[in-house]
């Protein structure tokens, strides 16, 4: 790395012994539990000496990506490959909403997957496809931004607020039973006010969780912060004012997204958003809202001109996950773009625009970089329990692990068994695994 690259993130690779145990106490802490099994046959009765061997298969925290690019490229062999690299590193996929791309024309939807294609913007019903096919957490992103909005929505106050309201309507109609968790308002506190593009109603962040709560009760609703989280002024905080105010009236905000874009513009408060203690000062202080966080788009660079990006991009990213992920407060982090040369903005396969920042994990022929690489060991390896009991009735037949879903197999003397179990950071923990 070059001397730009090292003073952008001198404050984050310093070796700081009170951080690096703060790191590893809050993996060991806020990331694993302790599950407890008992074996039983077919009449109900402990089976002693049964053999309990336990497998992760996936993570409970979120370990997302934005899905943009699903059936983008111009060759099959590009989508099938998009699709193997995201399933093998990814439990969550971000499915885009923007209401401009969603629909480009007033009443002209782009749901089903026979939409016309707009790039970047794949239709909801295909991603979905995607995830079902492997198992993958969907999330809506967004409902309600001021930037994506349509050009032939009205500058009318009524009329605004019963657009949007159809808008939520017709997307939880067709969605809400099948996604789960959802950005309702995103970015409000950098909106451009005076802009007809992007004009709003008044108090469009409270009618937007008012919305949501009345068309997607039983979802996740999240309001999307993009660089103001990171300001912070101790209670005085504008995210966390912003949050708290709407908490206190009522508002049903379930969860918090805080964005981490390394943009040009942003490199100048490198200072604010790459020291690790002002971070966790940050997440400490939104913490107290009581309410998951989650890094909502990640975009770390490996630009040309940092000497060796990609050993940049990949001693940033280790060291941020592991921070984020030792957090009690943060339930997960999203990756913006899986390939370099997809950017928005920006010719496909190209270094042109947002590009340049290289801020993919993946060059655009699919061989990983380092950072892929790093996060792929810590997500598949390091944070990953495989764990062996030997059942004896009446003890304690206890193990520990992250918290995930698990492949458990069962051997006696009659034969091999396979189970399934689920240990949860909320949850009891107490297994009865049943045989034959």
């Amino acid at each position: 790395m070059n001397d730009l690259a090292k003073n952008i993130a001198r404050n984050l690779l310093t070796d700081d012994p009170e951080i690096e145990g703060r790191i590893s106490r809050g993996i060991e802490e806020h990331r694993k539990g302790s599950g407890t099994i008992k074996v039983v046959g077919p009449d109900g009765n402990p089976v002693e000496g049964a053999k309990v061997t336990l497998r992760q298969v996936r993570h409970e925290f979120h370990f997302g990506c934005n899905a943009f690019m699903i059936g983008q490229f111009p060759e099959a062999e590009q989508n099938a490959r998009y699709e193997e690299v995201f399933s093998d590193l990814f439990n969550l996929a971000v499915v885009p909403f923007y209401w401009s791309d969603l629909e480009p024309g007033d009443g002209a939807l782009r749901f089903d997957t026979n939409s016309p294609p707009i790039y970047r913007r794949p239709p909801p019903d295909l991603v979905l496809e995607f995830c079902d096919r492997n198992g993958i957490t969907p999330k809506g992103h967004p409902l309600l931004w001021h930037q994506f909005r349509p050009n032939w929505l009205s500058l009318d106050e009524l009329e605004m607020q019963r657009r949007i309201r159809r808008r939520f309507r017709e997307i939880a109609e067709r969605y809400a039973d099948r996604i789960k968790i959802w950005d309702v308002c995103n970015e409000a506190q950098t909106m451009t006010v005076g802009t007809p593009k992007c004009h709003m109603p008044d108090n469009h962040v409270e009618l937007a969780f008012e919305l949501a709560a009345e068309y997607f009760p039983d979802c996740i609703r999240t309001y999307n912060d993009d660089r103001m989280w990171y300001i912070y002024s101790k209670t005085y905080s504008p995210v966390y004012l912003l949050v708290k105010s709407l908490l206190e009236r009522a508002y049903k905000v379930n969860a918090l997204g805080l964005q981490y874009h390394m943009f040009q513009s942003a490199l100048k408060d490198a200072d604010k958003f790459m020291t690790p203690s002002r971070l966790f000062d940050g997440l400490d202080l939104y913490g107290k809202l009581n309410i998951p966080i989650n890094f909502s788009e990640v975009s770390i660079i490996s630009r040309r001109d940092l000497g060796d990006g990609d050993t940049f991009q990949k001693l940033v990213t280790e060291k941020l996950y592991r921070l984020w992920f030792s957090h009690a407060a943060v339930n997960g982090i999203i990756w913006w773009n899986m390939v370099d040369g997809t950017a928005a903005y920006a010719p496909l396969g190209s270094e042109q625009g947002e590009n340049s920042l290289r801020a993919g994990l993946v060059n655009y022929d699919f061989t990983p970089k380092p950072a892929y690489t790093a996060l792929h060991d810590l997500v598949t390896r390091e944070w990953r329990t495989h764990a062996r009991l030997d059942y004896t009735a009446g003890a304690g037949n206890t193990f520990r692990g992250f918290y995930g879903d698990y492949a458990v197999t069962v051997e006696t003397d009659a034969g091999t068994s396979q189970h399934r179990l689920k240990l949860s950071k909320n949850a009891l923990n107490t297994f009865t695994l049943h045989l034959g």
